[in-house]
């Protein structure tokens, strides 16, 4: 019928719209919009459940940054939007997923990767020499399918912060949460064993979310770490999807309050500044090596990759039981190694700003040593001396 060839000027696609900071802009917004759509408000409903009728869902965080929301919208009103200089960004919804590669089969051998981490050159020496406060003092919050906090590699530094993602418990229901928990904090399979975790879920069983799903558990860092006495603050992020300036600014927001953010550069064998968060500058993006030192040939690379840990075959904890472990590999394990070095140069030589951080890493990171033609930056993660 002659219907079907008008352009559908009521479908409606969701949406995050990034808003300027301050709570007053926020407010003012929210009142524009109270006024302009008439359909509907509802800042508790789940994303996953909209019906086809305009609804927000608030994503900010209540220091008045990274303002913004959710929402089910018409291109007409997407186009209002745009003009509005009180918006930043208005973006599609998108998904982001868990950065590793199918782990192969479990073998028991004390954790190379740790070994390769605290000295220059191979061979390995068969030793770890860490400095003795291991993190003490500083929170790693894992932003990933939840953590198993009662796993024995945790010793009980694990707790649980909040699930973002629909119909998400406080369990880790994938495994990879827990695995790169155990990476950045494990008291065996962890660069800094003393650190304190904070499991925050954004992503479901399978590993995937969406990408105002992690949005607000980063708004939900930003405010633990905003109203806490602790600014000791680290984030690992070993998830990425397409390029995504919401959550680029997300991440953003977070390391101009002072919090440290670790990200996957991704598993494409593709340039990191295709994808988000690994696109983001003031992260610091983490590729991935092999035993050899040889470039993973999985791992994301380019300019926006600031620095490269091992990444293929890596011994961590599992969540099937509290004994579990798990052999994996993927930008997702080289960056929690990264996580938990930005631990261990908190708790031994104090905190400093996230710029100044990245720049700390890099003077520690042992230079050229990264076997690949394509690696722009050659960098190889070193962890403090005591």
């Amino acid at each position: 019928s002659a219907a079907q060839n008008k352009p559908n000027e009521g479908k409606t696609q969701l949406y995050n719209i990034v808003l300027e900071s301050g709570k007053s802009v926020k407010n003012a917004h929210y009142q524009w919009l109270t006024t302009n759509l008439s359909k509907c408000i509802d800042a508790d409903k789940s994303t996953r459940s909209f019906s086809d009728k305009n609804c927000v869902k608030d994503f900010s965080a209540k220091s008045g940054e990274l303002n913004g929301y959710t929402a089910l919208l018409t291109q007409d009103f997407v186009d209002e939007l745009k003009n509005r200089g009180d918006v930043k960004v208005v973006e599609k919804e998108g998904f982001m997923t868990i950065q590793h590669v199918i782990p192969r089969a479990v073998q028991n051998k004390p954790p190379k990767d740790l070994d390769r981490i605290d000295q220059a050159n191979l061979p390995l020496d068969g030793k770890f020499i860490y400095p003795d406060s291991a993190g003490q003092g500083v929170n790693i919050f894992i932003v990933d399918t939840g953590v198993r906090i009662t796993h024995q590699e945790f010793e009980g530094r694990a707790k649980f912060g909040g699930a973002f993602c629909d119909g998400c418990n406080n369990q880790d229901e994938n495994g990879h949460g827990t695995n790169v928990a155990s990476i950045a904090a494990g008291k065996t399979f962890g660069v800094a064993k003393n650190a304190s975790i904070i499991a925050v879920r954004v992503l479901d069983a399978k590993g995937s979310g969406t990408n105002s799903e992690v949005i607000n558990g980063l708004a939900f860092v930003l405010d633990q770490h905003n109203k806490g006495t602790n600014k000791n603050s680290v984030v690992n992020l070993s998830l990425g999807g397409p390029f995504s300036e919401a959550v680029n600014l997300a991440v953003e927001s977070l390391t101009k309050a002072g919090v440290h953010v670790a990200v996957a550069a991704g598993n494409d064998g593709d340039d990191a500044c295709k994808s988000s968060p690994s696109s983001e500058p003031t992260a610091i993006t983490v590729g991935a090596t092999e035993d050899n030192d040889a470039l993973a040939g999985f791992s994301n690379i380019g300019k926006c990759v600031d620095i490269y840990a091992p990444g293929v075959n890596i011994l961590g904890a599992g969540n099937k039981n509290d004994n579990d472990t798990l052999l994996a590999s993927g930008t997702s394990q080289a960056t929690p190694h990264v996580a938990g070095t930005l631990a261990l140069i908190i708790a031994k030589s104090g905190n400093q700003s996230p710029a100044d951080m990245a720049i700390a890493l890099s003077t520690l990171s042992t230079k050229n040593v990264i076997k690949g033609s394509n690696v722009t930056i050659n960098d190889f993660l070193r962890v403090p001396a005591p």
